[in-house]
């Protein structure tokens, strides 16, 4: 009896240590198994680095090279507009030199030569000299309204008129001006183009021969 018991409980023995040996087995197998999982999903040094490399890239802070050539650019452009003195006496242009093609006066409803040049401007917008000089004259012209007429400092053969303006002059005859100063305002007080409403009437004379204003604007 005492013999079965002892063979009995030997029996128990093994199956609990076979059965360990399976669990120690299982839990060994499963480690492994997430460990390879893991290994594969888990990004290795070098895509590492091609990741903050591309990000990098995206993020790249503007050179000494680049900044300067912004500047550049962003100079160019001021030089540009400053070249373009339209902004002096108006807004944009809407009627052209025509020394030898004629172009139609809505006012006058003929076609006829065109010596100057006409700008649309805001009412009482200032209007500015184009170049330094001397006053020559102030005047009320029967045609073209309040004139303004100076004469270059540096080319005394180049006079400039400005016509149409605002009976409130900023100049008087003999006065010095300098380019950019405000010598008057817009107006419509040009009785043979009251219809082109408020705009500046330039013209331009090189050894009283009339010239395209155009070539002093740009």
């Amino acid at each position: 009896m005492k013999k079965k018991l002892l063979e009995k409980d030997a029996f128990y023995l093994s199956l609990f240590i076979c059965i360990c040996i399976i669990a120690i087995g299982g839990i060994w197998f499963t480690n492994k198994n997430v460990d390879n999982l893991l290994s594969k999903n888990t990004p290795t040094k070098s895509e590492d680095e091609i990741h903050l490399t591309k990000n990098k890239k995206k993020d790249v802070v503007p050179t000494t090279t680049d900044s300067n050539q912004n500047l550049a650019k962003a100079k160019a452009k001021a030089k540009e507009a400053d070249h373009n003195k339209i902004n002096y006496l108006g807004n944009q242009v809407i009627r052209n030199y025509s020394q030898k093609e004629p172009s139609y006066s809505e006012t006058l409803k003929v076609w006829e030569t065109h010596k100057a040049i006409d700008i649309e401007a805001n009412e009482n917008q200032e209007i500015k000299s184009l170049i330094s000089g001397i006053v020559l004259d102030v005047y009320d012209d029967d045609q073209y309204g309040m004139s303004v007429k100076i004469q270059s400092d540096k080319d005394k053969d180049t006079v400039l008129i400005y016509s149409s303006l605002n009976k409130n002059l900023s100049v008087d005859k003999g006065n010095k001006v300098e380019e950019g100063q405000c010598i008057g305002y817009a107006g419509n007080t040009s009785d043979v183009e009251c219809l082109s409403g408020v705009h500046t009437h330039l013209e331009a004379y090189k050894n009283k021969i009339a010239i395209n204003p155009m070539s002093l604007l740009e």
